[in-house]
């Protein structure tokens, strides 16, 4: 494939885990009951997306690589983007099983957790911006100009 599709894909987690967690906020201050399974949607959602942009995340590895961007940028980027959706699954089990009555709510513990996940994700998408901006992954380099090309 000619477009990676990893920087397409890494803005609808981005997007909707965050505004999951801001619904989740707005549920607990506002007390609007219709905020809960909104959230819980954009959270599997957001999941989804966090899997499909690491996914492809992977594919586009080795062109990176390729690209000359140092492996311990790339393992960073990675093993950060794996914890994040390791955090965020947990605040989806969480939810998941406070919805069946499994586990007794919990806020605190859950809006810990979702700080820490949120955090995650601004660094994930710290360093993955770090890869293209610093390093060049994925960028292409245009064709060196020759003098005569400058003068027309």
């Amino acid at each position: 494939m000619s477009h990676p599709l990893h920087p397409i894909l890494v803005h609808f987690p981005i997007a909707l885990l965050s505004t999951a967690i801001l619904f989740e906020a707005l549920e607990l201050l506002l007390k609007r009951d219709f905020l809960r399974p909104a959230a819980t949607w954009l959270l599997g959602l957001g999941m989804l997306g966090g899997i499909l942009a690491t996914v492809a995340g992977f594919w586009n590895e080795e062109a990176a690589e390729a690209a000359g961007v140092p492996e311990t940028a790339i393992d960073r980027h990675e093993n950060l983007a794996l914890l994040t959706l390791a955090v965020f699954a947990v605040l989806l089990a969480m939810r998941w099983l406070r919805g069946r009555r499994w586990i007794p709510e919990h806020p605190a513990v859950f809006f810990l957790i979702a700080l820490a996940g949120l955090a995650l994700l601004g660094a994930t998408g710290y360093f993955g911006g770090d890869l293209v901006y610093r390093y060049g992954a994925g960028v292409e380099r245009a064709a060196p100009t020759t003098p005569q090309a400058e003068s027309r």
